[in-house]
Parts: C-alpha cells; sequence; structure tokens
C-alpha cells in the first residue's frame, strides 16, 4: 500500500482476491492496470499541456484496464503504439543503452542531439543530469589517451561530442558557476591538450563562453597558453581563428601574457595570408586601450604604419580606421611629427577608398593640431601677462622699441667712439715764433725785413674755429683717391705737407670746412738765417717758396652739409673702417 496509491491499484487488488491472480492470470495484470490508470491521469491532468488522452492510445488504455487479470495485454507491443514512437522516447532508450550501442551509431546520435535539445524534446534536467555526465566521461576516457586518439573513429567521436558539451554548457549551466566549474572547467586543458585542428577550432569557436564563466588564473593557465600555438601553426584558417578568438580574453590577460601576445601580433603582420593581415591591424585597434602605455608607444603606431604600406588595400584601409580609432593614444608632438607625415602619402593612393579615408584622418587630426597650437598661444600670452604684472601687450610693443634702439646703440657703438675720436680737438704745441734776419741794408737807408712763411695752427688761431663733427663729412672732403707723387714720404702724409705749405690762405679760410686742418697742420718753418750783402745794403733771403699742388689733390671749398643721422648700414661701408 505505501508503494501504489490506491487510486492506483488494480480491481481485484483492492479487493484481495489474490486467487484470481493465481489462477492462471499473467504476472504483469495489476502493473498493466496501474499504468493504463497513470497514462490516463498524464494526459487529463490541468497541467499537462494536452487537450486529454490522444485517439490511438484509448483503445489500448481500455484493453489495459480490463476487470479480468487474464485479458489484459502486454506491455512490450504498447510501445509499437504511434504515440510512443517520438524523438524523445527514442533519445531516451538511446541514453539508456549508449554505452553497448556501436560507435558508428553513437556518433549519429551525438549530432543529432543538438537539433532534439533546440526543440525542447529532452528537458533540462535530461541534459543536465543524464547527457552531461555522459559525455564528460567519454572525453576524459577517449581525450586524453594518445593512442585512442590517433584512430578515426574516436576523434570523430570528440570532435561530435564538444559542440553538445558547450551547447549544454551555454545553454543550461551559464546561469549556475558551480556546475560549470563542476563539469566543464576541469576538461578545458584536457581539449586544448588535444592535438587536432578540428578539435582546436570547436573549443576557440566558444571561447567567450570559457572567457565568461572562469576566472583570470584560469584564463591565463588554462587557456591562453596552450592556445598560443595556433598563433604559428601552418594552417591559416587555424590562424586567423585563433587571432579572432584571442580578442575576447585580452581584457582578463596578465601583463607577462599581454606582452607575449604584442610579439605574436608584429609576427602576424607578416603573415603571407593578406587577410590574417588585415584583421592584425583590426586587433591592435580593438585592445589598444587594454595595453600599458609602454606596449602602445611601442604597438600602435609602428605597427598601423607597416600595415599602410601593405600591398593589400582593405589592410591599409583598416590601418587608416585604425589610426583614426586610437587618436586619443597619440601625443599632438606625435600626431604632428610622425603619424601624419605616415598619413599624408596616402591622400594620393591607388585606390579610391584609401584615398578618402586619408583625408577623413588628415582633416580629423589637424583639428587636434589646431586646438593645441591655439592653446599653445593662451598659455604663452599668461606666461607673459603673469610676468608683466597684467601688462602683457603693451609690454611686448615697449620692449620692441628698447630692444630696436639698443640694437641701434650696440650696433653704432664702434663708430660713435671713432667719431668722438676724430673730432677732438687736437692739442698741438705752439709755432715757433717766426725769426727775421736782423741786419739792415744800407742801401737807400731803408731797412728791409724778411718776409715770414705763414704758419698754419689749428685751434690757436683768432680766425680758427672748432674742428667739424664727423657727422658733417663727406668723402668729398677728404679728396681720397687722388694721384700723388712718386716721390712722396713713405708716412702717407707728404701729400698734406703740400697742402699746407702751399694753401696756407685757403685754409685760413676754409676754416670749419678743411676737415684735415683740425689735427694734420704742422709748425711753420723759420726762415734762413743766412744773407748776402752788397754794397753796404744787407739783402734778407727770401722764404722757400711754397711747393705745387699735388694733381689730383685739388680742393674744393664746398657748402657745409645738413647734419643727417646715417644708419648702420652706411656708417660701415663709409670707408672709415680702416681707423
Amino acid at each position: 500500500g505505501a508503494v501504489c496509491p490506491a487510486e492506483f491499484r488494480s480491481p481485484e487488488r483492492v479487493g484481495g482476491r489474490y486467487d484470481l491472480l493465481q489462477s492462471g492470470s499473467p504476472i504483469h495484470a495489476m502493473d498493466c492496470y496501474s499504468l493504463a490508470v497513470l497514462i490516463e491521469y498524464v494526459y487529463t491532468h490541468p497541467n499537462s499541456g494536452t487537450s486529454g488522452v490522444p485517439t490511438p492510445l484509448k483503445k489500448a488504455l481500455l484493453r489495459m484496464k480490463n476487470d479480468s487479470p487474464k485479458l489484459r495485454p502486454r506491455l512490450a507491443p504498447l510501445l509499437k503504439c504511434p504515440v510512443f514512437d517520438n524523438p524523445y522516447v527514442k533519445a531516451e532508450l538511446f541514453l539508456d543503452e549508449v554505452m553497448s550501442k556501436p560507435v558508428e551509431e553513437k556518433i549519429m546520435f551525438l549530432q543529432s542531439l543538438p537539433d532534439v535539445l533546440n526543440r525542447g524534446v529532452l528537458t533540462e534536467n535530461v541534459a543536465i543530469h543524464k547527457i552531461l555526465p555522459l559525455l564528460v566521461m567519454g572525453l576524459q576516457s577517449t581525450a586524453k589517451n594518445e593512442q585512442a586518439m590517433a584512430q578515426d573513429v574516436n576523434r570523430r567521436e570528440t570532435l561530435a561530442t564538444i559542440p553538445l558539451l558547450f551547447q549544454i554548457a551555454e545553454s543550461y549551466l551559464a546561469n549556475s558557476p558551480e556546475l560549470f566549474a563542476r563539469h566543464v572547467t576541469p576538461l578545458v586543458p584536457t581539449l586544448f591538450a588535444i592535438n587536432d585542428r578540428g578539435v582546436r577550432g570547436a573549443i576557440l569557436q566558444k571561447i567567450s563562453l570559457l572567457e565568461s564563466q572562469m576566472d583570470k588564473s584560469s584564463i591565463n593557465a588554462s587557456v591562453f597558453e596552450p592556445m598560443c600555438s595556433g598563433f604559428t601553426d601552418s594552417s591559416g584558417p587555424l590562424r586567423e581563428l585563433t587571432l579572432k578568438s584571442t580578442v575576447v580574453l585580452v581584457p582578463k590577460l596578465n601583463p607577462t601574457n599581454l606582452e607575449k601576445l604584442t610579439r605574436y601580433l608584429v609576427r602576424m603582420q607578416a603573415d603571407p595570408e593578406a587577410s590574417i593581415r588585415t584583421n592584425t591591424v583590426i586587433f591592435i585597434g580593438k585592445i589598444a586601450p587594454n595595453l600599458t602605455e609602454m606596449s602602445r608607444q611601442k604597438l600602435i603606431l609602428p605597427a598601423f604604419t607597416r600595415a599602410m604600406k601593405d600591398p593589400f588595400t582593405p589592410c591599409r584601409l583598416s590601418a587608416l580606421r585604425a589610426v583614426i580609432s586610437c587618436k586619443e593614444y597619440f601625443s599632438q608632438r606625435d600626431v604632428a611629427d610622425k603619424v601624419l607625415p605616415s598619413v599624408v602619402p596616402y591622400t594620393l593612393d591607388a585606390a579610391n577608398d584609401v584615398r578618402s579615408e586619408a583625408f577623413g584622418v588628415v582633416d580629423a587630426l589637424l583639428v587636434g593640431l589646431r586646438e593645441e597650437s591655439q592653446k599653445m598661444s593662451k598659455e604663452e600670452q599668461d606666461r607673459i601677462s603673469a610676468a608683466t604684472c597684467g601688462l602683457g601687450n603693451e609690454s611686448i610693443g615697449g620692449g620692441a622699441s628698447n630692444g630696436g634702439a639698443a640694437a641701434s646703440a650696440s650696433g653704432s657703438g664702434y663708430l660713435s667712439g671713432l667719431s668722438s675720436w676724430m673730432t677732438a680737438e687736437t692739442d698741438l704745441p705752439p709755432p715757433p715764433a717766426s725769426s727775421s734776419v736782423s741786419g739792415s741794408s744800407a742801401v737807400g737807408g731803408v731797412s728791409q725785413q724778411e718776409p715770414v712763411r705763414p704758419a698754419v695752427s689749428a685751434g690757436t688761431s683768432s680766425g680758427s674755429s672748432a674742428a667739424p663733427k664727423f657727422s658733417s663729412l663727406s668723402l668729398s672732403d677728404a679728396q681720397i683717391g687722388g694721384g700723388g707723387s712718386s716721390s712722396a714720404a713713405a708716412d702717407g702724409w707728404d701729400d698734406d705737407d703740400d697742402i699746407l705749405g702751399g694753401g696756407s690762405s685757403s685754409a685760413a679760410a676754409g676754416g670749419d670746412d678743411d676737415f684735415f686742418a683740425s689735427f694734420s697742420s704742422k709748425p711753420a718753418r723759420p726762415a734762413a738765417a743766412g744773407g748776402s750783402s752788397l754794397g753796404g745794403v744787407r739783402k734778407s733771403s727770401t722764404a722757400k717758396p711754397a711747393p705745387r699742388m699735388q694733381s689730383g689733390m685739388k680742393l674744393k671749398k664746398q657748402a657745409k652739409p645738413a647734419v643727417k643721422k646715417l644708419p648702420p648700414s652706411s656708417l660701415l661701408d663709409d670707408g672709415w673702417d680702416d681707423f
């Protein structure tokens, strides 16, 4: 009574008529009646979701509930009813006998189970508690055995098991980390250890599930380390799949593995497959936020520059787009010195898409450069304003004018000193008094005085004036360039001696206009004291006649030029640098 509720018991059991069972009734008679009641209960229950007992099953239920135990049918033929010939029953029956089934049948059943699960034929409990343990047990016994994996049939069984395993984990274990850690996490290192491209590809396609369910230490040790072998695999599709799958793991990688990943990326930029080179550039642009500052400086700009030189047009296009996505990681100095010089040549690329993208990149980068330039100008104005207590622009203008005056003064310092030296009065000793021959001629009783050669004294004669200023000079005053006498003295002043000796009246008349008279005059020479006496009359000796002016040294009196301040450039070229 405790095993079977009263409503499911057969009439003979309820009435205690066990003699009917002993008189040749089949042994399944009581159970057949109880099963009919159960089937009817299931189909008619309000929560069953059915509209009642199926028509093909109604006649069978009537025979199963017959009052006579001898007329009740056997249960095995009941399975031939069309109602029980469905995928659910078949799946359950196969799961019960899976260990004894041939390998080929097992492979076919495993390949059909994902569709059965998607259609909801098998429930969640069946998947977790009945199918999943069978899959884990099969992988542990096959994947760890290299000799078993060498057989093609076992390899195909493993390839059929892995998608089903990840489907159950993704559908039913995603909300249960404990179950995932118990059933799936221990299998990950075993699956990566299988040296088969098909198995590796099946795992990489579900790498996002592992990333979401496993912690950082497990990701770095159990997932990333073994999957790095895919970067150097000889199969191009596997290298590309490894690259695409790694992007979801980057946020959980430690610095050591990130550095290792960057080395693989640099290597893959030289991959013979154009699609892999293109995806590598896209990959670098996506992981740039997760890299350290040093890794970004070493990786992204050189990688983009290499990709721009790629002959594959989509690769160049991807590099230009990656520059825009990563422009925040370039300093404005790097943009001006490195990025723009790399991008500008592609404004004339052979591909129209590349040219258009290059112009877009240049325009976007110039906006940042212009803002940085304006910022620098404002900072400079702020510094000047702070240094000048807010006078800013006025100080700049004043400083410019003062600086020009200082430059003018420093530039004309040499000539100013020269002018002061030339215009200074020369303190020459006074000329000796003219001595006349004392002696009178007896002729006519008249004594004649010997004529005296006039002497020119700079600054001592009453008719002379102050020396002229240097600024009033002109080259015509000096009469430079005239032809000199072949007998001129070696000191270069003999011409002046002749001029001063023979043109005294002109010098006296010239006054201020004669520039050389202010410092080149010499004292007058005394007359000779010797004379002859003729007839008692003493003759005074005549003065030495003044020499004639040399050709080409004719002095002309000119009007005094107006005082005019010469610019520094003119002063340097006026011919007076010898002083």
